[in-house]
């Protein structure tokens, strides 16, 4: 924290404290352990939870877990429950002690809800807090699961060398309602090098060999690219869970990322396709893309969503999935349908709104990336660039267990480049009603209107940032 001259070195202090106020709560217990038993047909699951110290006086779980739940235990006493609650609350209970329940996973499967349960042929695939029930204060847990005999599972959390028969993790700790996906089945987990991380792909169903290696060329080639944007894929050992879902009209339907103890993304597909399709397709860089930030409250999603949606056309430039002509013309289409979305409310009103306004947050939030990321390479000459300043976020924020206001990492941003670039974005397009307009964006980079269609125009002042912009 001292420089060579013996003054306090403020970036190396902003890094300090911000581990101090992440490694604080975790000083005050060891690790509370869960052991959890999932039965031969995978039809219940059994916890035993045991407390270090004083017990909690709730536990957090899913809304619905109550409906499922067969009994809760102290002692071998039952005790009561609202199994309309999300939260149990607790008896007041001695140190260290033990609290036992069993949540029936076959009728949470008889709902029909993705997000509780889902069997996919000989596998289960589950919201972790269906049975997995946390504290509030994200006191740290280890978790054992035995499962049977010739299964595998598939989890965000931290792996950790476990007794024979068993699997241990410790999630991160996340608060309790950052959901997490845990499946179990007849499948193998593939751990894919990319960037120095590995990405830990499971492709749950019952699919060919084929299918699953074209699966797992697909996360790879998407995940290379995000990888390309500093040299490294932003987080180590992410869960990547691929859903077979059958034809559908659009090669991924839904995906998304999760967070809850470790860092996720979920993709629901049509398996099938082609590997030129998936190819083709741009929501596997989108999600990924997210990586690249730490979790950005939904009051700011034009930030996350932004950012995804800029490099999901970018990055396919980088790297031969989209000609550079094409990248522009894309992201162009995209600006003017968030232009045609745009109602006369706040940018900030309009993330409030929630889908409906889709298109007005993301291609808003992408518009306002290309200004930063052009602004910063006009002003240092080239030195500075959006991926310069992501790859040092990362350092100071990308590992955090918070939710982050997009103030709050605009101000870090410009604390990286020395620049204020980010806040005047801010204060000009959050509170606007207007879409941001990037005319002189248009014109210095040289991409000219020409009715519905981009011309590149060879001659732009701004040429060589356009050029470096498309190929990183």
């Amino acid at each position: 924290m001292w420089d060579k001259r013996g003054k306090i070195d403020a970036d190396a202090m902003h890094k300090f404290v911000l581990i101090i106020i992440f490694f604080l709560p975790l000083l005050a217990h060891s690790d509370d352990r869960y052991t959890v038993h999932f039965d031969a047909r995978l039809k219940a699951a059994t916890v035993e939870a045991c407390f270090d110290g004083p017990a909690p006086r709730q536990l957090h779980r899913n809304s619905q877990a109550g409906k499922f739940t067969n009994w809760v235990r102290v002692d071998g006493q039952e005790i009561e429950q609202d199994s309309r609650s999300a939260r149990l609350t607790l008896p007041l209970l001695a140190d260290n002690a033990c609290i036992n329940w069993q949540v029936q996973l076959s009728k949470a499967l008889t709902e029909k809800n993705y997000r509780l349960a889902q069997k996919l042929d000989r596998d289960l695939l589950t919201s972790g807090d269906l049975w997995l029930w946390r504290d509030g204060d994200r006191r740290p847990i280890t978790v054992e699961l035995r499962i049977p005999d010739g299964m595998s599972i598939s989890t965000p959390w931290k792996e950790q060398p476990g007794p024979p028969g068993a699997w241990l993790f410790r999630p991160d700790p996340t608060p309790v309602s950052w959901t997490a996906r845990i499946a179990i089945g007849h499948f193998k987990v593939q751990r894919i090098p990319i960037g120095g991380m590995v990405l830990r792909v499971a492709v749950i169903g019952d699919l060919s060999d084929q299918q699953r290696d074209m699966l797992g060329q697909w996360v790879r080639e998407s995940g290379e690219a995000v990888a390309s944007v500093y040299g490294h894929f932003p987080r180590p050992a992410p869960q990547i869970l691929i859903v077979p879902i059958g034809s559908q009209r659009s090669v991924v339907p839904w995906a998304h990322v999760l967070r809850g103890g470790g860092v996720a993304a979920e993709f629901f597909v049509d398996e099938t396709r082609s590997l030129d399709q998936f190819s083709n397709d741009w929501i596997a860089t989108h999600e990924l893309s997210h990586l690249l930030l730490p979790y950005v409250s939904r009051r700011d999603r034009w930030f996350s969503e932004g950012i995804a949606t800029y490099y999901q056309n970018i990055l396919r430039a980088r790297d031969g999935r989209l000609s550079e002509q094409q990248a522009w013309q894309n992201l162009h289409a995209g600006f003017e349908r968030g232009r045609a979305a745009s109602r006369g409310e706040t940018l900030a009103a309009a993330t409030r709104s929630g889908w409906k306004s889709t298109m007005r947050v993301y291609w808003s939030g992408a518009a306002m990336m290309l200004q930063a990321d052009t602004e910063l390479r006009l002003m240092s000459d080239g030195r500075q660039s959006l991926d310069s300043a992501l790859a040092q976020l990362r350092d100071c924020c990308l590992i955090s267990n918070r939710s982050w206001r997009a103030r709050e990492l605009f101000s870090e941003l410009d604390r990286i480049t020395g620049t204020s670039v980010f806040a005047d974005l801010y204060r000009e397009h959050v509170t606007d009603d207007e879409f941001p307009d990037l005319s002189r964006t248009f014109e210095g980079l040289g991409l000219v209107l020409e009715t519905k269609s981009i011309k590149l125009d060879p001659d732009a002042s701004w040429g060589r940032i356009r050029f470096y912009i498309m190929n990183g």
